[in-house]
């Protein structure tokens, strides 16, 4: 038996084709990851003047926080512009691939005002050390742009 190819035929067939190209385009988007850079950006967005105010602080201080990076750990060195245990805070390390590779360490100073990070959980790649620290009840905040593994 011989299949005539005409009109409706041809239809029929371009229809099957782009129904098929729509369900092949649906699952790929549906296996791609899609993470948001903040899960609650819209409360991150009204904060955002108390953000500026921290880096502005950030710029008054004389001395800023400095970064000392090894093959395995980040030295992290605060100012000396209050007590030790009136330093509070937060080092986040953001990774632009992925969360998953996202980390946060309490802030913990000794004496000279340094706290070592050790780098080994840490996935090779770039990540950007976001610095958020208190010290006499003024907050501040900092980035450093660093490299693991590499």
């Amino acid at each position: 038996m011989k299949i005539k190819f005409n009109w409706g035929t041809g239809i029929v067939l371009a229809m099957i084709v782009m129904i098929g190209g729509m369900i092949f385009l649906v699952s790929i988007a549906l296996r791609q990851d899609y993470d948001l850079v903040e899960n609650d950006y819209y409360q991150k967005s009204v904060d955002y003047q108390k953000h500026i105010d921290e880096v502005q602080n950030t710029e008054t201080l004389d001395e800023k926080v400095r970064f000392d990076q090894t093959q395995d750990s980040l030295k992290v060195a605060f100012p000396a512009i209050a007590s030790v245990s009136d330093f509070s805070g937060e080092i986040h390390f953001y990774s632009p691939v992925e969360e998953k590779r996202d980390e946060t360490v309490k802030l913990k100073l000794n004496n000279q005002f340094t706290q070592a990070i050790s780098l080994k959980g840490l996935k090779n790649g770039r990540y950007m050390v976001k610095l958020n620290w208190t010290a006499n009840k003024k907050s501040y905040y900092q980035e450093q742009e660093i490299t693991v593994g590499q």
